[in-house]
């Protein structure tokens, strides 16, 4: 049914639902047809067919919740967030009626989108333990008030922010990464090399990106990071940049065996981010000279305008690391992308 509705012409939608009897069996297909209007960007028409069925809607409390809802998410798709509050606020009343779940997450998405995170970390945590998949949003929302925090200089107030956001999704990799920033900036290296662990324990695939914040805080020369890094490289799943990083680092003759590690990792498991770190590398041995010095700029040139994330819910690809997806808007769905040839 509803795969017909959304061929039909907006004038031929906007007849049938007025032509339409308003009854707890034909519910569902008028406010379908009032969200085909508002996905297809007609704000203004879903709003009159909502507000009009709300008029039809009688003396039946749960199809004026519905109408009610829907009307709201109208209001939030055309920007006029305090009327979609007022009728969210109304919906959140009703106890222990599921629609006031519905109407509490739409709350906490429009804070999401004020970025009020304060009142955003408050609906959250009223909806995990019901829908528990909102931990990830929640931990997200504390690194998001920690990272105010940080711009402020008040660290304490962060770090006790990024615990609340491990505390919430102990595989919170944005809150690991946050903390092994402010780990390095007060030189605990200790506790930098626990983090660092744990990323490469429970994250994997985003252990690459503890190389800039080393670099950020002139860690790479460390000891104690030098051999945490040498452990790491051991590991076949390790990252190309960590070899790199090994390899600009050490001694010339160590330097030179770190590269040959590398290059064997990039001939067992090509890529194209191995081949642009094994290039950038290479290139800076003055003793290893060849042809291929003219085309590797090139190559890094290529490489380091690819996409390095790709999110897993829509398809989004980008350079940057976004913890919430700017097309869907999903949290944590954007991954490395290790590109094979």
């Amino acid at each position: 049914m509803h795969n017909l509705l959304e061929r039909h012409s907006d004038d031929a939608l906007e007849s049938l639902s007025q032509g339409l009897v308003v009854s707890p069996e034909t519910l569902e297909s008028h406010l379908h047809v009032g969200n085909l209007f508002r996905r297809r960007g007609d704000i203004e028409k879903a709003i009159h067919i909502h507000q009009d069925l709300l008029g039809r809607a009688g003396e039946d409390a749960t199809l004026v919740s519905q109408v009610r809802l829907e009307l709201a998410r109208d209001f939030i798709a055309g920007g006029l967030l305090g009327s979609a509050e007022e009728l969210l606020d109304e919906l959140v009343h009703l106890q222990g009626e599921p629609i006031s779940l519905e109407a509490l997450d739409e709350q906490r998405l429009i804070c999401e989108r004020e970025k009020d995170w304060p009142r955003a970390i408050e609906l959250a945590a009223r909806l995990v333990p019901s829908r528990p998949e909102l931990s990830a949003a929640l931990a997200n929302y504390y690194c998001e008030l920690a990272q105010d925090k940080g711009r402020t200089g008040d660290r304490s107030a962060m770090q006790e922010l990024l615990r609340e956001a491990c505390r919430v999704d102990r595989h919170c990799v944005r809150a690991m990464l946050m903390r092994l920033d402010c780990e390095l900036w007060r030189h605990d290296h200790p506790a930098a090399i626990a983090t660092m662990g744990e990323l490469a324990r429970d994250a994997k695939a985003f252990v690459g990106e503890i190389v800039p914040l080393l670099r950020r805080y002139d860690a790479l020369g460390v000891p104690v990071v030098s051999e945490f890094l040498r452990g790491l490289a051991e590991s076949e799943e390790v990252p190309p940049v960590i070899l790199a990083v090994l390899a600009e680092t050490e001694d010339d003759e160590v330097a030179r065996q770190w590269r040959d590690s590398l290059l064997q990792r990039v001939e067992q498991h090509p890529s194209w981010q191995g081949i642009g770190e094994y290039l950038d590398v290479a290139g800076r041995d003055d003793k290893k000279l060849t042809v291929i010095e003219k085309i590797a700029p090139i190559i890094i040139g290529l490489y380091r305008t690819m996409p390095r994330y790709r999110c897993g819910k829509c398809g989004f690809a980008g350079r940057e690391l976004h913890w919430q997806c700017p097309s869907c808007h999903a949290w944590n769905a954007l991954r490395p992308v290790i590109s094979p040839l």
